[in-house]
């Protein structure tokens, strides 16, 4: 059943891709006939890493302490077998959601597979087919799927509208970006999947740097935000900024998240501290330190900015 989540931007979360972990019998290789793959296997999700933003992946340590038990490592695909759970695939064609609805949106904002990738390797064409059409059948619900293989998605999105002759305008596409040479890497393929008609939002999420979003006008959304956790990486103040403007001068619904675990010394001295735990450092000649997220915030240029696209 799609639960209700803590994601600022999302209503619900539902994950209809599952993974067992194989447990072959010893001295046999993990993914013969021979491996255990019965009610006993211990159960959870599967992904992979593969850009900078993954590095401190939140869904491959709860994997790991809740789940299979396995990082999201190319290796260990071999080590996994990937279903789709039926129960939670009925749960999407059937549930009620309930308002009221956060970010003032008049209906419910699902995130599907928060803990995957639908278009990764992993995902054979007809197990993508079977999730795409149960969030295409619920036309009184909004869907957000995030991924990092646009590329990808844009082939299966041109079968999938060739064979039902259109584009289903409830479930956006959203592309993860983290830096500038991964935006540059995914805008082509985004801006074709934006011209078959797929409302598209960018998910700017860890922000590591800088971003030119020359290019990126077709969008319907981006999400902007910091990294959290014990290993978080600062996000350059000016890169918020930048992608606020950018937004801004082309009608595009900005939503910022948060500013992670750090924030530019500048607001943290106009709050009055003036001694820090942690050393601060330089990006694009502005000064950040880290004081958690919870005292970062997420607030930008004076406000908070929580717009999503709405029906």
């Amino acid at each position: 059943m799609p639960s209700k989540t803590k994601i600022e931007w999302a209503d619900y979360v539902t994950n209809p891709v599952r993974a067992k972990k194989y447990s072959p019998h010893p001295g046999l290789p993990p993914n013969t006939e021979s491996a255990n793959l019965g009610e006993g296997a211990k159960q959870g999700f599967v992904c992979v890493k593969i850009s900078e933003g993954c590095a401190h992946c939140w869904a491959s340590s709860m994997n790991v302490r809740l789940g299979t038990g396995l990082e999201y490592s190319l290796p260990n695909l071999a080590r996994v077998s990937t279903f789709i759970n039926r129960k939670e695939l009925e749960a999407i064609r059937t549930f009620r959601p309930k308002g009221p609805f956060k970010n003032g949106r008049d209906r419910a904002l699902v995130f599907p597979c928060d803990m995957t990738d639908l278009f990764g390797e992993w995902m054979s064409d007809s197990d993508i087919g079977a999730v795409f059409n149960a969030l295409a059948s619920r036309e009184d619900v909004d869907f957000l799927i995030l991924t990092k293989r646009p590329g990808k998605a844009a082939t299966w999105l041109n079968a999938w509208r060739n064979l039902n002759g259109g584009v289903v305008r409830n479930v956006m596409i959203g592309c993860s970006v983290e830096n500038d040479r991964r935006a540059q890497e995914r805008m082509p393929f985004m801006r074709f999947i934006a011209r078959m008609g797929f409302r598209t939002v960018a998910s700017y999420e860890p922000a590591l740097d800088v971003v030119d979003w020359n290019g990126w006008e077709f969008l319907d959304g981006m999400i902007c935000g910091g990294e959290s956790g014990n290993q978080a990486r600062p996000m350059p103040p000016i890169a918020a900024r930048i992608s606020l403007a950018f937004c801004q001068s082309h009608d595009i619904p900005f939503f910022f998240k948060q500013r992670g675990e750090w924030m530019p010394v500048s607001d943290a001295l106009a709050k009055g501290w003036t001694t820090y735990k942690n050393r601060p450092v330089e990006m694009y000649g502005e000064m950040v330190v880290k004081v958690g997220k919870g005292l970062a915030g997420h607030v930008l240029e004076g406000r908070e900015w929580r717009q999503m696209p709405n029906g």
